[in-house]
């Protein structure tokens, strides 16, 4: 069956800050073989050389939309580029990372391999200080049904590959004909939030295991850096983004007559949540006794946690704790190997930026 190309592709953009970054996420962009797409770069209030490569890149190819904007965050900037989408297909990329030349035309003919197609979800390389660290695979590859991907994603809901958009292709009309937005009110999770909604009216998704995207984590600086600054109000603020993630994940099982016998699974979310704060306290927060303990307290007083907490109780939770503390320990000293094998290797010369030409 002939693979139908001409369907146009927007491929919205966030940009803040990112002139070390936003170079090579642009020339990947450029480069793909695909040809019927667009490409809206949302320039979020730059205060350093992100806004003159944009404008740069806007200057020399008719595929290149800018636009500048005061800061306004992720969210309502994304909602800005739904606006100005001209698509049929509607695909979103971060402007640290890059993707494979064949990304855009992939993922186009997977969401066309059916009628009921409304969504495809590919693979990704983690990029982690130059190197490529492995993701563990959570679904087989085909076409399946919404209910079969919502079960799927209770394997691991907080993981990037469900919760990110980038892995992603969606249909403009779905978005338009149900208002789907972008909640500003969340500071972490908007992500899946936008993808649940939208599931709620998609039919079927496609999986594929290529590899056509590649999440950077070495431009974000060290994640373990990131843990140790954290501060209580930061992880209060995710808590209450968590809230909200959980109301929305919780109303599109019980649209689809499936919440009562997968509750406890759901709750699930947040003993991960638990153990993950957990080990950040035993392990990684730099704060006093008494900001622990308050903490400590402050989850315990949250009503989604308490309600995990008796459903699966406090037994299987220690037990689940030892595991999480050792496969975390794993990831941590694989991170540090891959950072300094990659090191020795001299990673500049091996994986030096391209840029827009002058």
């Amino acid at each position: 069956m002939p693979v139908l190309y001409e369907k146009k592709v927007s491929v919205i953009v966030p940009a803040y800050n990112c002139s070390h970054t936003i170079n090579r996420c642009i020339y990947s962009l450029l480069d793909q073989e695909y040809e019927h797409y667009e490409v809206i770069i949302l320039d979020d209030g730059s205060d350093d050389d992100t806004g003159v490569i944009c404008q740069r890149a806007a200057d020399i190819s008719d595929k290149i939309r800018y636009f500048r904007l005061d800061h306004r965050g992720v969210s309502l900037v994304r909602n800005e580029g739904l606006r100005h989408a001209k698509g049929e297909y509607l695909m979103f990329v971060d402007a640290d990372d890059y993707v494979r030349r064949d990304y855009i035309s992939r993922m186009v003919s997977s969401i066309q391999c059916d009628d009921d197609c409304d969504m495809c979800i590919c693979s990704y390389e983690r990029v982690i200080f130059d190197g490529l660290y492995p993701i563990k695979k959570l679904q087989r590859p085909g076409l399946i049904r919404r209910q079969r991907y919502l079960l799927n994603t209770l394997k691991d809901p907080g993981h990037h590959y469900f919760g990110v958009l980038w892995n992603k292709i969606f249909k403009r009309s779905i978005i338009e004909s149900n208002n789907i937005s972008f909640n500003k009110d969340i500071s972490l999770g908007e992500d899946f939030v936008f993808t649940l909604k939208y599931l709620r009216y998609a039919s079927k998704i496609k999986i594929i295991n290529d590899k056509l995207y590649y999440y950077c984590y070495q431009n974000q600086g060290s994640s373990l850096s990131r843990i140790n600054h954290k501060t209580i109000q930061d992880c209060m603020t995710e808590m209450d983004s968590r809230n909200i993630i959980f109301d929305v994940y919780g109303d599109v099982f019980k649209s689809e007559g499936i919440y009562k016998v997968l509750e406890k699974r759901l709750y699930h979310y947040w003993i991960v949540f638990l153990l993950r704060q957990r080990y950040s306290l035993n392990r990684e927060y730099q704060w006093t006794d008494n900001d622990k303990s308050l903490w400590q307290k402050m989850m315990y007083e949250n009503i989604n946690i308490n309600k995990a907490i008796k459903m699966y109780g406090k037994k299987a939770i220690d037990a689940e704790y030892k595991w999480h503390y050792i496969s975390q320990s794993i990831k941590n000293i694989g991170k540090f190997f891959v950072k300094l094998s990659n090191a020795k290797l001299g990673c500049e010369e091996k994986n030096e930026v391209q840029k827009i030409p002058e």
